[in-house]
């Protein structure tokens, strides 16, 4: 604690009234000087101790405790700066900073670290905040550890007089001649229908490296995580390249460029678009095969959506009916039956039989349509009833080669509740359809069938006979309904049963909708925390292990655990880099993707150190520039004043100021001139200017 005394004037009428009364007695003054007046000089002395005690002087006497110079230190740890060898220049610059600024006397330092925003570098708004807060006086100047890529960095010069009053120094972690490439998608659409053909504008660019060097670079680019070609490209031109969206949901696109040698990082040589196809409308094509109760149901089911196209083709008069009326003269219209089935087959999402059997309507070639149809991608749904067993059984054509189930003749008619296999208390279509199995209502007839070894049995019903069978035909999807009974659920028959979430799951398995497979791979990002979760049916390894590669195309091993009753495996990771992280599932070939940061980061697309943008800024308060990847251990940190203004720095050496800032706790006022006192001395050298008046008798004129 230090003590100071100063001299403070506190005037008992205003200055202006002050000046102008002593300003006339000095005119008095001057003018018995000029006449020769006796006593003048004591005159003049009472004038002054008038004026002094009107002034009111006073000794102000204050107790100063003394305030250490802040020095913030603000630290980039945004992904750029986690490149290359930047961690370790980071470290050891912050490891410098720290060690001077311990060895200085009165200073004490401020560490701030700015990590990402919005996948930007937002150094320059943080430091600015953080110096409003420091006290105004003891803020000796601000040190920036950063790679330069400073996002909100004004362009104008500064305007706050506190940043121009302190010097703001940058310590730079990386060097003046980094090479880089980056690949960069300037403009790709965010949705698309299936089927459509999408455009993507892709950009190349390339610093530090000559012409000469660049000029072979090939674009490699895949699509959801299959290679789809190989490029030219030339360094600063955008290339457009089209794409076809081949299933709903999202699709990936990358774009890959070689990494040179001498590049900072690979991170930046893969970009990525991801596009979320959706189907315009599901077209479905209804075949019933007999006039009953359930037929009406379907129809319904599917009318009730908006989004499906149906077409419904049904067979009026049962084999049985003795009608000898021509088919074609029953029809209100010719049906197409040559048009649906033989020339626009492929525009059908998925076919449907209901209770359908062979009446002369479908000829064989028809059938070989349908199985070619499923084999290439298509889709077939079937409900069976009675006639599946028979000798008209589409199991006796050229369909048979894609159905799940072989007729053992015969059906069932006696009341059952369907039951979920332990496969299907996990697979998608039938997990978790309801809370309470019990409530289900009973069906009343399922077909004798037995099934292939590849199918999947998710649901079993009278005499433990399947029930509903799912398979696959190359690249299509079957699936089988023993029982033509589902409406019974539809009609809350004995409490009734999730007939329409059901059927609508069916469906969408159908469609190979990404939430319904059942080797579905799928990544969670939060933050930098990957969660990787694997559907895990009855068969498979308790933990499996996947690939994932990073960013820079490195490849690392996860291992998948079994959670939550069988249904999931899940892996945990925790990664450092914006990017793109794929994962491939080498049991079952399923591949998934992780965005960790914005598509288009604007932290990643300019990695190399740049002074470029904070220079002119920190050069207006009188800061340097230290590039520490050249410099090391070298530079100084200096503390004092003395130096030039506005250059707090040398080739070496970057220093901040001395402020000598204190803090007033104590204050003490004493008057030099009491009120009774000053009266008192001005009545008595008054009385000796009369008394010397009076001496020397009246004053010449």
């Amino acid at each position: 604690m230090q003590q100071y005394m100063t001299l403070n004037f506190v005037p008992l009428m205003p200055w202006q009234a002050l000046v102008v009364l002593g300003a006339a007695a000095f005119v008095l003054f001057v003018l018995a000087l000029l006449r020769g007046a006796r006593g003048t000089w004591w005159r003049g002395l009472a004038l002054v101790l008038v004026l002094l005690v009107l002034s009111n002087p006073s000794v102000m006497q204050e107790q100063r405790e003394p305030i250490k110079d802040t020095v913030l230190v603000v630290t980039d740890n945004t992904p750029s700066e986690k490149v290359g060898q930047r961690p370790a220049l980071v470290a050891g610059a912050m490891d410098n900073i720290r060690k001077q600024l311990e060895a200085l006397p009165n200073v004490e330092p401020v560490y701030l670290t700015v990590e990402a925003q919005e996948d930007e570098t937002r150094l320059w708004s943080a430091m600015r905040e953080a110096v409003l807060e420091q006290e105004e006086n003891a803020l000796a100047g601000v040190i920036l550890v950063t790679d330069g890529q400073v996002h909100d960095a004004p362009a104008a010069p500064l305007e706050e007089e506190r940043l121009k009053n302190i010097p703001i120094h940058t310590v730079y972690t990386g060097a003046k001649d980094e090479k880089d490439i980056s690949v960069i998608v300037t403009q790709a659409p965010r949705y698309a229908l299936t089927g459509d053909t999408v455009t993507v504008t892709v950009r190349i660019d390339a610093q530090g490296y000559p012409k000469t060097q660049t000029e072979k670079l090939r674009l490699e680019v895949m699509q959801d995580g299959d290679p789809v070609g190989v490029f030219p490209v030339v360094i600063g031109e955008e290339r457009k390249l089209s794409f076809k969206m081949e299933h709903a949901g999202d699709t990936v696109l990358s774009f890959t460029v070689p990494r040179l040698e001498g590049e900072l990082t690979a991170a930046n040589n893969t970009a990525f678009s991801i596009i979320r196809a959706v189907r315009d409308r599901l077209r479905v094509l209804l075949v019933s095969g007999k006039p009953h109760a359930g037929e009406r149901t379907w129809r319904n089911l599917l009318n009730s959506d908006p989004a499906v196209d149906l077409v419904h083709f049904t067979i009026l008069r049962s084999p049985e009916a003795k009608d000898p009326t021509p088919s074609h003269e029953l029809s209100l219209i010719a049906f197409p039956t040559h048009e649906l089935f033989q020339r626009k087959i492929k525009n059908f999402d998925l076919i449907v039989f209901d209770r359908y059997h062979l009446q002369g309507i479908l000829q064989g070639f028809y059938m070989r349509n349908i199985r070619e149809y499923v084999k290439n991608g298509g889709a077939l749904l079937m409900a069976s009833g009675d006639e599946y067993g028979g000798q008209s059984s589409l199991y006796q054509t050229a369909v048979r080669d894609i159905l799940p189930a072989r007729p053992l003749g015969g059906t069932i008619e006696n009341g059952f509740i369907p039951e979920k296999t332990d496969l299907g208390d996990v697979h998608p279509v039938t997990e978790r359809l309801t809370d309470k199995q019990q409530a289900w209502g009973r069906w009343f007839r399922q077909v004798k069938a037995e099934v292939a070894p590849t199918s999947r049995i998710l649901m079993m019903g009278a005499e433990k006979y399947p029930l509903l069978v799912l398979d696959k035909a190359e690249k299509g999807r079957v699936a089988w309904l023993a029982s033509d009974h589902t409406w019974l659920w539809a009609r809350g028959l004995e409490h009734g049963g999730p007939q329409k979430e059901l059927l609508r799951r069916l469906v969408h398995w159908l469609m190979k909708e990404p939430e319904l497979e059942e080797n579905r791979l799928v990544v969670s990002v939060n933050g930098f925390d990957l969660t990787v979760r694997r559907r895990a049916l009855l068969d498979v390894d308790k933990n499996i292990d996947i690939a994932m590669f990073t960013p820079e195309q490195e490849q690392k091993t996860l291992t998948l655990r079994r959670e939550d009753l069988r249904r999931w495996q899940r892996g945990d990771a925790h990664v450092e880099q914006y990017g793109l992280y794929r994962f491939e599932d080498p049991t079952s070939g399923q591949k998934a993707f992780a965005v960790v940061g914005r598509i288009d980061v604007p932290e990643m697309q300019q990695v190399i150190a740049s002074n470029e943008k904070l220079s002119p800024l920190t050069a207006a308060t009188g800061g340097g520039e230290i590039w520490y990847r050249e410099a090391g251990q070298g530079f100084a940190l200096r503390h004092g004043a003395g130096f030039a203004k506005l250059k707090y720095y040398g080739d070496d050496w970057i220093a901040v100021k001395k402020n000598d800032a204190y803090r007033v706790t104590g204050l003490k006022s004493f008057p030099l001139l009491p009120p009774l006192w000053a009266m008192l001395v001005i009545a008595l050298v008054m009385m000796i200017a009369w008394y010397r008046e009076g001496r020397s008798g009246t004053p010449q004129s």
